[in-house]
């Protein structure tokens, strides 16, 4: 992190003193959610869309008095206003809070939810994960079909794990299988395969985090005429693909051009990646 300024519940702070209790849910167990985007143009993209599903996951846990969607708009562009930067990180958290001793019951949490937005400036990325692609592995982890794979919970030690094994085999991404053995997504991305025309990505009722990126570019390409079949995808139909791309908030679709030492289709990103590539850039500049 950068030496810039936080929000903690209510206050911008210098960085270095938005410290938490350590009896804080969201430290011990994980309980809490977050939601990550940044800017374009120095302005946050799709930020009502983040901001209503971090409070959806909020209430799924059954936080209490959290904070309205306006409230939560303003303190997310009161922090940007007091960090500067060109362009932003955004991370926003919400914990359970505080408890008043241990034990898993959520009925042991004392006061308020804890509110925190970090910013950090937003470095580009580099042109050639863009034409060249990325290489990923598939991860030893299961996505287990848990309430936590549905939603940005705090708890993301099974991603962390599975982006480790990315790193020690020099990839860029793990690929991590449901528990039948069936794709469900990356560690920080959603997944589309490309056959025939036709974009395939895992549905809703897999275990996986619905993307707003991935539901933004379902959108761009139906209103392009490119196909979407929302479906199980099978490791055959992975390696098989004729191109695969996957969708994050931070860059929004990039090539996946090759799985461990396997070319997805030609190895180089192809028609209908390079198409929506461009027209998710193009949606980025409407903000």
């Amino acid at each position: 992190m950068t030496k810039g300024k936080a929000y903690l519940n209510g206050k911008i702070v210098p960085l270095e003193q938005a410290v938490i209790p350590v009896s804080d849910r969201g430290f011990l167990y994980g309980d809490g959610v977050f939601e990550s985007l940044r800017t374009y143009h120095t302005k946050p993209f799709q930020l009502e869309e983040h901001i209503k599903r971090l409070l959806r996951g909020a209430k799924l846990l059954r936080l209490r008095a959290l904070p309205s969607a306006a409230q939560l708009k303003l303190a997310i562009l009161k922090t940007l206003a007091a960090n500067k930067y060109k362009e932003s990180y955004i991370k926003v958290i919400i914990t359970r809070g505080a408890t008043k001793g241990h034990g898993l019951s959520p009925k042991q949490a004392v006061g308020k939810p804890s509110i925190i937005i970090l910013v950090e400036p937003q470095k580009p990325y580099p042109n050639k994960i863009f034409t060249l692609g990325w290489k990923a592995i598939i991860s030893s982890i299961v996505r287990p079909d848990v309430p936590a794979s549905k939603i940005k919970s705090l708890n993301y030690v099974n991603n962390v794990l599975a982006k480790a094994e990315a790193s020690r085999a020099g990839a860029d991404e793990a690929i991590m299988f449901d528990e039948k053995g069936n794709v469900a997504e990356g560690t920080i991305s959603n997944i589309f395969v490309v056959k025939h025309g036709i974009l395939n990505t895992p549905p809703k009722e897999a275990p996986i985090l619905a993307g707003l990126t991935r539901d933004l570019v379902i959108k761009l390409a139906k209103q392009s005429a490119f196909p979407v079949v929302e479906k199980v995808i099978t490791p055959k139909e992975l390696y098989t693909a004729d191109e695969c791309f996957v969708t994050f908030s931070g860059a929004g679709v990039v090539p996946l051009t090759r799985v461990w030492k396997k070319k997805i289709g030609s190895g180089k990103p192809g028609y209908v990646t390079t198409s929506l590539i461009k027209l998710y850039n193009d949606e980025t500049k409407k903000i």
